[in-house]
């Protein structure tokens, strides 16, 4: 498949952009472009009505003589009142769904176009991770990386790895949340009777035990700093979950790769 090429510099060829995959970002455009107008449309009737009531009360109560409490209350009736706020929000939902039902679709057209491409070329075996809505494909033997992601304008990017790729590595977060669970044992207590219609009951004793639990869940991310002859550099992020194998796996090929 032979190339247009868009932008050529010594180091980066990059394409046009396919035209399925541009097809895919008008889709989430507009899906975009309706679930906003849709919350738009629902959060001012909301405040209208919302508005309108608490008006009404207040002049309701300013006419019944409470010249300084009506404005009060109407003002935390106000306040309160957007607790009814988020079960409206069922309402857009379906425009909520449209829209993450394009972004698969697009996540999905990128790869299959970035898959397309790759076969196409002849630079020998290479390696290829789509994560985060960006495609990275590494050609060991060529030295070339491959990029199709938004900081390359959702086209076929061609990189001479030595000169374009200034870093690589891989960041770890850790998000850490407790669990505190506390079991109380009550003791036997003694009954002390005096007759059968007269008796004490004796103190018993209660054992409190607190169990805090610790869940730590890592989530690590492969950084690449690319800068084409002059570009500005810019990072690439694959976010890589928990698998810190193949993240650092990535970073071992690419770093390889981009050796001088």
């Amino acid at each position: 498949m032979p190339l247009q090429h868009a932008v050529a510099t010594p180091d980066t060829t990059l394409t046009a952009t396919p035209a399925a995959l541009s097809q895919a970002l008008d889709q989430v455009q507009q899906a975009e472009a309706r679930l906003h107008q849709r919350r738009r449309q629902v959060t001012l009737a909301f405040m209208g009505l919302q508005t309108a009531y608490c008006g009404y009360l207040m002049l309701k109560w300013m006419w019944q003589g409470h010249y300084i409490g009506g404005p009060i209350y109407a003002v935390l009736l106000w306040c309160l009142l957007w607790l009814l706020y988020y079960p409206v929000a069922v309402l857009w939902y379906p425009r909520q769904r449209a829209l993450d039902k394009a972004w698969r679709t697009l996540d999905a057209t990128r790869m299959e176009q970035g898959k397309a491409f790759l076969a196409s070329q002849a630079l020998g075996p290479y390696r290829w991770v789509c994560r985060g809505g960006r495609m990275l494909a590494v050609f060991p033997d060529s030295r070339v990386l491959y990029v199709l992601a938004p900081e390359v304008g959702e086209r076929h990017a061609l990189m001479d790895a030595p000169q374009v790729v200034k870093q690589v590595r891989v960041d770890e977060q850790a998000v850490t949340s407790s669990t505190t669970k506390t079991t109380t044992k009550h003791g036997w207590r003694n009954v002390y009777a005096f007759s059968n219609h007269f008796g004490m009951i004796g103190g018993g004793k209660s054992r409190s035990t607190s169990t805090t639990t610790h869940n730590t869940v890592r989530s690590f991310t492969l950084h690449v700093q690319l800068q084409s002859a002059g570009q500005h550099p810019y990072w690439l992020q694959l976010p890589f979950a928990a698998d810190w194998q193949e993240a650092r796996n990535w970073q071992l090929l690419i770093e390889q790769a981009s050796t001088r």
